[in-house]
């Protein structure tokens, strides 16, 4: 009974320390314009099936075009890579995985028109 308990520690101890290195620390921010978080700014962890997330905003003018709005930066477990299209609101997402904060630039690089 003595090795049955030691094993059973073992392995939760070393499912532990494998999903504690999967975490993610992603920015969070409900409204970044500009380089800056005007609303919202934290921090989140993500888990095993979480990515970062940046989400850019748009707004269609029919004289300027696709004019950025905000960007939101959070934590997603379910991310897509995707452009949605709602009438005059475009939804350009962006998820990644690959070191912590690594949405924290994306959401200014889309701050000019796009046509």
């Amino acid at each position: 009974m003595g090795k049955f308990l030691l094993i059973i520690l073992l392995l939760e101890t070393f499912s532990l320390v494998f999903f504690r290195a999967e975490a993610l620390m992603c920015k969070v921010c409900s409204s970044f314009k500009r380089g800056h978080c005007l609303v919202g700014k934290g921090n989140c962890t993500t888990n095993f099936y979480s990515q970062c997330r940046t989400r850019n905003f748009f707004i269609y003018s029919p004289k300027d075009g696709w004019l950025h709005n905000h960007t939101e930066l959070d934590c997603s477990a379910l991310c897509l890579f995707e452009n949605a299209y709602y009438e005059y609101l475009k939804i350009s997402t962006f998820c990644c995985k690959d070191q912590d904060f690594c949405n924290k630039f994306h959401g200014q690089i889309m701050t000019e028109k796009i046509y």
